[in-house]
């Protein structure tokens, strides 16, 4: 088999437009910090950028907005996403943006080094378990010819033993729509109608049967990218350790994960539980014991080409910003025994200090009356809870800087909200100062455009700006009670941030 259409079986699916907020370089850098490992650019503002499997570019074109100096590149199999990719990037003015199409199992050593340069960032999101061995082997040779020494790889991939209950599953959908023609739609709700036929008949090797109603109701609501996502003979997911052990032949090293909360053990796994890792024989890797109990059905791993330390103070200095109003704060973390949150008190005091403007997280921690709260958990719990962002640079409120991220706010909101309404996806507002961009619905980034466009903070205008003319009265009233909650709870953020 040579052609793409044979090797990648759901390579003809158009992917749904998203924005990954954990490629965000300050998240980067925060959670590294957390975790204990070193990364410090020499200049953050002379960065590049790869974007593997880059879809529609979303992802790329908000980095390429926030960070004017920076190198952005996607490559991806689909000609279909290159072109409209490319068109976007145009549209919103973004000359440090481009969009390849690209086979890493088809471009050899001299054809990957004569096409990308240095990186390094490498975002590497929902490809490396729907690929076949050929195209693993191909990520894994331009890692090691591209990425340079200190870079990152960030890696979003289904895992094992997480995914395990779905095994038997995929295959069952994959073999009944493999022959089926029609519509990715079609196809999508033939793969539900013979899951729901095998649920109703009780099969046993189906997921517990909450995951399985989750898993169908999300299918339903977007059967095209259940077919995307599913519909592959090479859909494997994989242990940490494994892919590990892929990426070491490109000399990097496990460095964290993207999402600390979701995988530190002191808030997800009992005390008992813990000691049963603590105790097990070495020879069992730690990551594989760990997501026996935790469960993780998708990880984000940070990778580093050449793992170091993080230096002394490289968590403390980290400046963090209100990402809401600061009497909305709302600190709290989901743990698999339900929410873990700050004391209401310890909120107050945090709220009342962001409230004035950014802070170190040594100065939050220096606060009196937090008790014995500590810099990582003030820092993770702020962070992991949307409850603040981490700065990639100061607050300046540039012109040049505010006008290029309207521009891309406006060419997203054009291209993509009917879409992303209508999917659930998630797009995204440029934030220069966090060098990259506030996660945003299609409904709350209209309101931005709106704002950046110069309506006023007064939610009756910008519902009549946004809402046709003859629409019934309630529907306007609706619509206009929702955007004054969005501006309580949002604006003051917006304005601190710099995005207003």
């Amino acid at each position: 088999m040579t052609d793409a259409k044979s090797r990648y079986a759901a390579a003809d699916i158009r992917y749904v437009s998203a924005y990954q907020s954990e490629i965000s370089p300050a998240r980067l850098h925060f959670d590294l910090a957390l975790a204990g490992s070193h990364w410090e650019p020499q200049d953050r503002d002379r960065l590049t950028v790869l974007d593997i499997g880059c879809g529609r570019g979303v992802t790329a074109r908000l980095l390429a907005a926030a960070n004017p100096g920076w190198e952005v590149i996607g490559i991806d199999l689909q000609p279909v996403h290159v072109v409209e990719a490319n068109e976007a990037a145009a549209a919103a003015g973004l000359d440090n943006a481009r969009f390849m199409e690209m086979d890493l199992v088809e471009t050899d050593d001299a054809g990957i080094a004569a096409q990308l340069p240095l990186i390094d960032i490498v975002l590497c999101w929902g490809v490396w378990t729907w690929v076949p061995d050929a195209a693993r082997d191909g990520i894994v040779r331009m890692l090691k010819s591209r990425l340079k020494p200190g870079g990152l790889v960030l890696m979003g991939y289904n895992a094992l033993p997480g995914f395990s209950d779905s095994l038997v599953m995929q295959r069952l959908i994959e073999e009944a729509c493999r022959d089926i023609r029609g519509t990715p739609d079609e196809r999508g709700l033939a793969a539900i109608e013979a899951i729901e036929t095998m649920r109703a008949a009780g099969a046993f090797s189906l997921p517990h049967e909450q995951v399985l109603k989750q898993f169908l109701a999300s299918a339903r609501r977007a059967p095209t990218y259940l077919v995307h996502e599913w519909l592959t003979s090479f859909w494997r997911p994989v242990y940490h350790a494994d892919l590990a052990r892929a990426l070491a032949s490109a000399r990097l090293d496990y460095a964290g994960p993207a999402n600390p909360s979701r995988s530190l053990p002191s808030l997800q796994i009992s005390p008992e539980r813990r000691q049963v890792i603590a105790d097990s024989p070495p020879g069992i890797h730690r990551e594989t014991l760990t997501d026996m109990f935790l469960q993780r059905r998708f990880r984000t791993d940070i990778f580093i080409r050449g793992r170091r330390p993080a230096r002394p103070r490289m968590l403390e200095d980290i400046p963090v910003v209100l990402a809401t109003a600061p009497e909305a704060l709302d600190i709290s973390v989901t743990t698999s025994s339900g929410e873990a949150t700050l004391k209401d008190e310890h909120q107050a005091i945090l709220a009342a200090a962001l409230a004035d403007g950014p802070r170190t997280l040594a100065e939050l921690a220096s606060l009196p009356g937090l008790g014995d709260l500590g810099m990582a958990e003030i820092g993770l719990m702020l962070v992991e809870s949307n409850a603040a962002h981490p700065l990639w640079r100061p607050i300046t409120r540039d012109p040049a800087a505010m006008a290029r991220a309207a521009r891309a706010n406006d060419a997203l909101i054009t291209n993509h909200s009917a879409e992303g309404g209508s999917s659930g996806t998630v797009l995204g507002a440029v934030v220069p100062a966090l060098g990259s961009a506030i996660n945003a619905s299609p409904s709350d980034l209209a309101v931005i455009v709106e704002l950046q466009k110069g309506a006023p903070p007064d939610a009756g205008t910008i519902a009549a700006r946004l809402m046709e003319p003859d629409m019934p009265p309630e529907a306007v009233a609706n619509v206009t009670t929702a955007i004054e909650n969005l501006l309580a709870l949002r604006l003051p953020a917006w304005r601190g941030m710099g995005v207003l």
